[in-house]
């Protein structure tokens, strides 16, 4: 492929010819590129001096549009992305929280309420001090009505079982039985932990790169008759669900409040399968565990994959990467078999009893087949704060 600059130098004539007979019609390929630079150099400016600005730059060399159009185009695009920024910057999701959760020694916590969890000095799991993003409740949604929230939610708040019900004790002993660091699990489950995860640089300790994996699975599923507007459209609603489905999400976590795995079954002495060794087999995220913040942004995305890819086209082969190191690409022969796995995923970890990542899918499925249908009624901004 020739240098850079030649190519732009290549495409003197065409720019000319461009400029005199539309010298201002915006391309929105290139508005859509312009806005990704703007926002991904504004969060991560590490980036831009090299890959974001080449790729961009290769972007405007393969359009072959005029300066004129490049620059209108251009101004199209930052302008949009700095909109967003700063309407962003004004969301109560960046407020302080005040919010502190019991310490894990405290003997007057009741059973299923949320303290700081206990680690594994052997399995190189530090004790918890610190609660991830409770001001996540706080946030406004960019799409689903922040007031239908409260109605939304208030089937999820106390459903979550309790300790001593059947469904607890049934639920937890699979915990015990695939979740710790010393289970039963097969190597294609151990592997299955990590893989929808998918997270550099985080050890593997987070949900954002499942958000990664949704986009990847969308682009290849997607009919590639996709015009630069209907794939932004697409990943506008993606984006939003993801989003969304979190604030939903958080909303419930912090009204139920529910306890760790570890916990329980560390702490809780009457237990029959009493371990106070047990350790979850990935590191234990650090918020209140029901419901699972990984299956809310899961549901979301595919909420709005499944929508967008439609009833007929849903048992389609499709092959999945992930970016935890060393293991390979898996393909799935429909989008219901990777869904089960990934929910699967959470149980494996240890992080979640199985209904909370069953819920939260399904909360976040519900938050996205709203937004699917109403990206259009809804000016991101507009929303009011959600309401205690």
């Amino acid at each position: 492929m020739p240098p850079l600059s030649s190519i732009l130098a290549d495409k003197t004539s065409l720019e000319y010819k461009t400029s005199k007979s539309k010298p201002t019609k915006p391309n929105a390929d290139l508005a859509a590129a312009y806005a990704a630079h703007a926002i991904l150099a504004r969060f991560s400016p590490q980036l831009a001096p090299s890959l974001l600005d080449n790729l961009l730059l290769a972007e405007v060399a393969q359009s072959g549009v005029s300066s004129k159009t490049r620059d209108v185009s251009a101004s199209i695009g930052v302008n949009c992305a700095i909109k967003y920024v700063k309407i962003g910057v004004a969301d109560r999701s960046l407020s302080v929280s005040y919010y502190r959760p019991p310490a894990l020694d405290d003997p007057n916590v009741p059973d299923n309420v949320y303290r700081y969890t206990e680690g594994s000095v052997e399995y190189g799991q530090p004790n918890q001090t610190f609660v991830l993003y409770p001001q996540y409740a706080n946030g406004s949604t960019f799409i689903y009505p922040v007031s239908s929230i409260p109605s939304l939610t208030t089937p999820y708040i106390n459903s979550w079982y309790k300790y001593g019900t059947p469904e607890f004790e049934a639920e937890t002993q699979e915990l015990l039985e695939l979740g710790g660091v010393v289970s039963n699990r097969t190597a294609y489950q151990n592997d299955t932990a990590k893989f929808w995860l998918g997270a550099v640089g985080s050890g593997g300790q987070g949900s954002s790169g499942l958000t990664g994996m949704v986009q990847n699975i969308s682009i290849s599923l997607l009919p590639s008759s996709y015009s630069a507007y209907d794939q932004a459209k697409f990943f506008a609603k993606l984006g939003a669900a993801f989003y969304d489905g979190t604030v939903t999400v958080w909303y419930v976590k912090f009204h139920a409040l529910r306890w760790r795995p570890t916990t329980a079954i560390r702490q809780v002495q009457v237990m029959k399968y009493y371990n106070p060794r047990w350790a979850p087999f990935l590191a234990m995220p650090q918020h209140p565990e029901y419901p699972s913040a990984h299956q809310g942004i899961f549901g979301g995305g595919w909420g709005v994959l499944e929508k967008a890819v439609g009833e007929a086209n849903l048992n389609q082969t499709f092959t999945v990467r992930t970016d935890w190191p060393d293991l390979p690409d898996r393909t799935y022969t429909n989008l219901q078999q990777a869904a089960d796995e990934c929910l699967s995923s959470r149980v494996y970890a240890g992080a979640h009893w199985r209904k909370s990542a069953a819920d939260a899918f399904s909360l976040g499925y519900k938050v996205a087949q709203y937004i699917y249908d109403n990206l259009d009624k809804i000016v991101y901004g507009n929303q009011p704060q959600v309401a205690w």
